[in-house]
């Protein structure tokens, strides 16, 4: 009779493994490429294709960061004055724009500080402006800023894309020291545009000026084995600090990992969504080396329950993501 129940239980214990490698691989599965509701949706009424993934080698060259000159020409700075230009007041009435859950918060003790936006990659991090309220974003190409979703698409069917977008690399508390650009288009996918689910809460803003020369752009990568224990950086534009505008700075790392979301306990506050989740890579790493390479946009504070309800985190760069990423970087 031992003999028995010692096998049942064994088999038992067999059973559920199974079921846990089989949780495990679906979780890791959920952010495949061939996903519908990863379809990208433009501003300009485009909807589509759903991007194939590249060849390794041109992958490769397309996800890497690049510091930019540093130095604004003369054309870039005459393109930077096109269209309307708020005024440093008026910025700083804006409101935060912020999830449609959560609260974006400082857990415990206050780790943040502030950087000065003259030096990579703080050039490269960008305030974003639009009717009423505020985002942060990154650069990952020339012509092309990251952000959440909701900083460029108010969510779900019904919602509507952000107007006068407008873009500020390393604005500092009043100061543009590199210029403003205005959005030539913006994207997200099918999943936030008519889902408003926050699995899918990432956009870009396409620019008509390549501002990311002079600025330089973060790297990016996606990897299928869990995130947990990588340091996680943060950079953005929070609405708590003064001066009114300033760019600060958390580190922490990624504590869970599930397949479309990342959570941590980096310090963030409404205006922060956006921002790249980041590490400094050294040179000869795998996928994303020599430099800043984000590996999530941060989007939610906390909400619901755990993980949600203790972490800030952000939408995962699943190769889904990566591809659609590599996509609106290289599309007119």
């Amino acid at each position: 009779m031992r003999r028995r129940k010692k096998f049942y239980w064994a088999v038992v214990a067999l059973a559920w493994l199974a079921t846990a490698a089989a949780v495990a691989a679906q979780e890791i599965s959920a952010g495949e490429a061939n996903d519908p509701l990863m379809m990208p949706v433009f501003s300009d009424g485009r909807r589509g294709p759903l991007p194939a993934g590249l060849p390794e080698a041109e992958a490769s060259r397309l996800q890497q960061p690049n510091p930019g000159t540093g130095v604004l020409t003369v054309a870039l700075e005459a393109e930077s004055l096109r269209g309307y230009v708020p005024s440093p007041e008026e910025i700083a009435r804006l409101r935060p724009a912020s999830g449609k859950v959560g609260i974006e918060t400082v857990i415990g003790l206050d780790t943040r500080f502030r950087t000065y936006t003259r030096t990579y990659p703080a050039r490269a991090t960008a305030l974003i402006t639009f009717t009423g309220g505020w985002c942060t974003g990154w650069f990952n190409g020339p012509n092309t800023v990251v952000t959440a979703g909701h900083c460029v698409h108010s969510g779900g069917t019904g919602g509507s894309w952000r107007t006068n977008v407008r873009v500020w690399p390393g604005y500092d508390a009043g100061s543009a020291p590199y210029g403003s650009y205005a959005a030539k288009w913006l994207a997200s996918v099918v999943g936030w545009v008519v889902n408003a689910n926050e699995q899918y809460d990432y956009g870009v803003i396409k620019l008509n000026a390549n501002a990311g020369n002079t600025v330089g752009w973060y790297g990016f990568w996606w990897q299928s084995a869990s995130l947990t224990g990588l340091t996680a950086v943060i950079a953005g534009y929070p609405g708590d600090k003064t001066p009114v505008k300033s760019q600060w700075l958390s580190a922490d790392e990624v504590r869970v990992t599930q397949a479309n979301q990342v959570f941590y306990k980096n310090d963030t506050f409404g205006g922060m969504s956006g921002s790249a989740v980041w590490q400094d890579r050294p040179p000869g790493s795998s996928f994303c080396s020599n430099g800043p390479c984000a590996f999530a946009i941060h989007a939610y504070g906390l909400h619901g329950s755990s993980p949600h309800s203790t972490h800030n985190h952000g939408t995962r760069i699943t190769q889904a993501v990566f591809n659609n990423l590599v996509f609106w970087k290289t599309s007119p």
